[in-house]
């Protein structure tokens, strides 16, 4: 059984500075976990366990868990549901070795869904109900998961009635839309991401804050969206997008402005474009969706600033690895973006934004004004004053122009008529349903 302990352990290995991960910041408010984020030492030696021993987080019996947190975390409850403490049966892991999660019998947990199958060489993971969850059993018998990369391969596998749900190429969206059977099963919602043009802001000329306003005033994102993404997606000149706490209606700065482009890159030394040094565009080499809507991007950005952008297709965990290290990459550009982990604005802001974060230190940027603020926010507990505090933050994140803000997401999935009960939601981000983990969805044929 799952037990207090398991969860505890599951602090731990987010926490354990040996292990790879960018949410290890996410949960630094519990007492010693900076202190642990922070130290050098090898996993499994004598300090580290010493460590987490002093760790503020104890299983007192094998249901009950204590967190002593470093200061008033009004967010807390949220962390509690994610990932980062999802449980993890220590005695499993440590016997598994570095592919522990490779066998679907390591992975013991509380949810409605048990593992009974991973299966690389078919791209395959099958779950079975789990008859003791909580709140039910799941109507379902079982459910699996299909990985298909190339997405007209998975589209026509939706077609021959091989999958149930599938996400379609964003290209097909308008064909879909005006299919006489397809249009009937085409599931079009607002998702939880905010896309963006990211920067290396350590190195010229993105460190230039006129040449990033340069490069945010010459993107025509209705344009963009409409044409490249196919009206599956939403312009955007905000971080965080509509419907979520901390959204701001009515922002205009930094929208499409050919003249403020010009003068802001002339401005930053650049007439014209002229100066500026040639410019690398890098995106996943296994994703042609991606390399259409990078190619729109750059010719876009070339015939409005002048400047030369160059296409660089990267194998995807190689274009990972590289973007968590600023010092290790060259001037570039790609397109990135932040889907929410929790209905928070803390997760927009602080998780993202504050110096102290991974994601930040990957493109370079540092606030010590945002950090102040977002510091004040975090541990304000009058919920009007912190969502005050929040969106002053937002305001400093949009002036800034770290990242170019240019659309939301919407999620866009097709569902056969016979699956029922599925629960849309904006978290959705693998399949639909995902965030009630299925668990009232039928088949009804």
């Amino acid at each position: 059984p799952v037990t207090a302990e398991d969860f505890a352990k599951a602090v731990y290995r987010t926490l354990d500075p040996n292990l790879p991960g960018d949410y290890q910041t996410s949960i630094s408010m519990i007492q010693g976990a900076d202190d642990i984020i922070n130290t050098e030492v090898p996993t499994g030696t004598d300090t580290l366990q010493s460590k987490f021993e002093a760790l503020g987080v104890k299983a007192v019996d094998e249901s009950t868990l204590v967190f002593s947190l470093t200061q008033p975390t009004p967010y807390f409850h949220t962390l509690a549901s994610l990932w980062v403490m999802y449980p993890a049966k220590d005695d499993l892991v440590k016997a598994g070795g570095d592919q522990w999660y490779e066998n679907p019998e390591n992975h013991i947990g509380n949810g409605p869904w048990k593992v009974t199958t991973i299966d690389r060489g078919n791209n395959l993971i099958a779950y079975e109900p789990n008859e003791n969850y909580w709140q039910g059993r799941p109507k379902l018998d079982g459910v699996e998961l299909r990985f298909i990369d190339d997405l007209a391969v998975a589209l026509q596998a939706y077609k021959n009635g091989e999958v149930d749900m599938v996400e379609p190429d964003p290209n097909d969206a308008p064909t879909l839309r005006t299919d006489p059977q397809l249009s009937q099963e085409f599931q079009e919602y607002p998702g939880s991401c905010t896309f963006v043009l990211a920067f290396n802001l350590t190195k010229e000329p993105f460190t230039n804050q006129k040449v990033r306003e340069a490069f945010a005033y010459a993107f025509d994102r209705e344009t963009f969206v409409r044409d490249a993404l196919q009206d599956t997606e939403v312009p955007t000149l905000t971080w965080i997008p509509p419907g979520y706490p901390g959204f701001k209606e009515g922002e205009t700065r930094f929208g499409f402005d050919m003249e403020k482009a010009k003068a802001a890159l002339a401005e930053a030394g650049f007439p014209e474009g002229q100066g500026l040094p040639e410019i690398r565009v890098s995106y996943p080499s296994n994703n042609p969706a991606t390399q259409a809507r990078v190619e729109y991007i750059i010719q876009m950005l070339q015939s409005n600033l002048g400047v030369t952008l160059v296409p660089e297709p990267v194998e995807s965990t190689t274009l990972t690895n590289l973007r968590k290290d600023v010092s290790t990459y060259p001037q570039m550009l790609y397109r990135g973006g932040w889907c929410a982990d929790y209905p928070d604005p803390q997760n927009w802001l602080s998780v993202y934004w504050h110096s102290r974060s991974n994601f930040a230190r990957n493109i370079g940027y540092k606030n010590d004004e945002l950090d102040a603020l977002l510091d004040k926010a975090d541990v304000e507990t009058d919920p009007d004053t912190r969502f005050e505090l929040y969106q002053q933050a937002q305001d400093m994140v949009v002036a800034d122009q770290g990242e170019i803000m240019l659309s939301n997401n919407k999620n866009t999935y097709l569902v056969k008529p016979y699956v029922k009960n599925v629960d849309f939601t904006p978290q959705d981000s693998a399949f639909p349903g995902q965030e009630t983990g299925l668990l009232n969805v039928t088949i009804e044929r």
